[in-house]
């Protein structure tokens, strides 16, 4: 229901796109617009100015208007601005509800803008009621500095979250130091992370400071924290209890620092915890405030709003235009995503890579029996009959620019002379398909029964042939149809030709 009502309000858009400062005033004219909706308003204000509050220049004070009310758009435990109206009639609960989720929905914008702001290449789209309540809860903890726990599947990103963190926090001006657990072995992972003495093993030539002590003041993101073994997570505990390190081959007194800790895991840690591969105080230490992170399959809307998002990123990354279908969409829909979001991204990037003329529909999701287009084409075969891939022919393998020769097709010598009286033009699909007809096996109405007549069967047959007039040559054969050699070499691939 409040989805249905952000989206009639004009403000559902502002969470299904990255968030950018240049859309900034859009977004606050589209929350003062859902204020108007409310009964009797009569004008409605929004302010996101950091740390400030303030009303239309037109209105000294809320205190001169016969019936208003602002109310505070909280961000990290600080006001970041407003939202209020004044009404010809008393504010029911029903105005001071509505301006709650105009100012929840600012509130989140507005953490977003700062995040892409802080960290470019990261960004949370969605706007779904489960990313929403995922995202409120990380900017209560921001305002704190205690470590949190971040919870969720792999690729529902739970890193994106961490930097949510980062950014709305008192230590947002310093670096966040991010480090994956499980990328370096145990008997390393100590002096990674705490640092080492020089003499305190072979090949240990110089002191070297571990990732805790150079985020020293700052926020440590220990990324797969599940994946420690037991001496890590004893010394782990030491530092968020004492905020002490000891150093590897230091028998001195331990140092001190002074860092927040940000730990994700992919593993269900009390299972960890009931069969003892992971320290219960650990756990204990870490899990007041966490968070799980939704997986994909559990936020349906998010799907195409992160969908499309990604194809924009490509399409601005490769300079071209591309398509995601409805089609495309409804089998995402329809996909339970074990990888989540990173898997989402991957299969579009595949898609779109793969796709002619921008059209983004082909998407072959893991343990789908569809096929790609290219798959279902017909090779030709002698006498001019045409089998698909799938029928079992061996000959359905073949190299194409083999498919032509003695086999009763026109030579190359001849399809050229043809070509040239043309002026480069070849002959019309009509042709083609006629030819086909004839070779068509037991239809009343003349149609073939092994061969579709489709606009994407009739291209790939004419482009057979071209490959073959140009002996395989794609750079010849582009130049024959007139068209860049990429564009011909994007067909061939789509059509399996390559």
């Amino acid at each position: 229901m409040k989805a249905n009502l952000l989206a009639r309000l004009g403000l559902r858009e502002f969470l299904c796109r990255p968030a950018h400062a240049s859309d900034l005033d859009a977004a606050l004219r589209a929350a003062a617009r859902a204020c108007l909706h409310s009964p009797g308003a009569q004008q409605a204000w929004t302010s996101l100015r950091a740390s400030e509050v303030r009303v239309p220049d037109s209105v000294s004070s809320v205190e001169d208007l016969p019936y208003g009310f602002e109310v505070p758009v909280e961000l990290a435990g600080r006001v970041c601005g407003t939202v209020g109206f004044a009404a010809a009639e008393p504010v029911n609960g029903d105005s001071q509800s509505l301006a709650s989720l105009v100012s929840g929905v600012l509130s989140t914008w507005e953490a977003r803008r700062r995040l892409a702001e802080a960290s470019p290449s990261y960004t949370i789209v969605g706007c779904s009621a489960e990313i929403r309540g995922t995202e409120a809860l990380a900017h209560r903890f921001a305002a704190l500095d205690e470590p949190v726990l971040i919870m969720g599947e792999t690729g529902v990103g739970k890193e994106l979250v961490a930097r949510t963190i980062h950014c709305l926090s008192p230590r947002q001006d310093e670096v966040l130091w991010a480090f994956n657990c499980a990328a370096v072995p145990e008997d390393l992972l100590v002096s990674e992370l705490f640092g080492h003495r020089r003499g305190a093993f072979t090949g240990a030539i110089r002191d070297q400071r571990g990732r805790v002590e150079m985020a020293n003041g700052a926020i440590l993101f220990l990324d797969e924290v599940g994946d420690m073994g037991p001496k890590m997570q004893a010394a782990l505990l030491r530092v968020i209890e004492t905020g002490e390190i000891q150093q590897l081959g230091d028998e001195g007194q331990g140092r001190h620092v002074n860092v927040r800790i940000i730990a994700a895991t992919n593993r269900d840690l009390e299972t960890e915890v009931a069969e003892g591969r992971f320290r219960s105080d650990l756990y204990y230490r870490l899990s007041p405030l966490n968070i799980r992170v939704p997986a994909l399959r559990e936020r349906l809307v998010d799907i195409a709003v992160l969908a499309r998002h990604f194809v924009r990123v490509l399409e601005k990354d490769w300079h071209r235009p591309l398509e995601l279908t409805d089609s495309a969409i409804q089998q995402l829909v329809a996909y339970p995503f074990p990888g989540n979001a990173r898997e989402l991204r991957n299969l579009i990037l595949r898609a779109a890579a793969t796709c002619v003329d921008g059209r983004v529909d082909d998407l072959l999701l893991p343990g789908s029996n569809r096929r790609p287009a290219s798959a279902a084409l017909p090779w030709p075969r002698a006498g001019g009959a045409a089998r698909t891939a799938a029928s079992g022919d061996d000959r359905a393998h073949e190299d194409p620019r083999q498919a032509f020769r003695g086999r009763g097709h026109p030579s190359v010598g001849s399809n050229l002379a043809r070509a040239s009286s043309a002026k480069g033009s070849f002959p019309r699909a009509e042709g083609r398909v006629s030819s086909t007809r004839r070779h068509s096996s037991g239809r009343a109405d003349g149609r073939s029964t092994d061969l579709s007549l489709s606009l994407e069967a009739v291209t790939a047959d004419h482009l057979r042939k071209v490959l073959a007039m140009a002996e395989g040559n794609i750079s010849e054969a582009a130049r024959l149809l007139e068209i860049p050699r990429t564009t011909l070499q994007s067909k061939l691939e789509r059509y399996g030709l390559l």
